[in-house]
């Protein structure tokens, strides 16, 4: 059985950013993460220790950005997909981050990068 979870919005920070100035600052971020992984008997859904643990997942990926040094949102994204996939063995994931303060400033709700 194929199931689908999600992380909404988790505030974090990182310092993030193209130019050595914009990257001196930490900027708060806004990320969601969606991932897919299988249970093997529908028994199982009932059962915690077949099921991805939720504190694990999202305090995992807090810290994995916090301490991340990237420039862009897209190479942040990658990288966020990629270590979340082998180290939680799961299937597919998606991961979007939103540079809150960023898109304040363009006058838009949410300026985002997913993946």
């Amino acid at each position: 059985k194929k199931l689908y979870d999600e992380a909404k919005n988790l505030q974090t920070k990182a310092h993030i950013g193209i130019t050595q100035m914009e990257r001196k600052k930490s900027q708060p971020l806004l990320v969601t993460f969606r991932f897919q992984y299988t249970v093997t008997n529908k028994n199982q859904i009932d059962n915690i220790k077949y099921l991805k643990d939720y504190s694990s997942l999202t305090s995992f990926l807090r810290l994995f950005i916090e301490k991340s040094r990237c420039k862009s949102l897209e190479k942040l994204v990658t990288d966020c997909s990629q270590v979340m996939k082998k180290k939680f063995k799961l299937k597919k994931t998606f991961v979007s981050i939103n540079k809150v303060n960023v898109a304040k400033r363009y006058g838009c709700e949410s300026l985002s990068v997913s993946k």
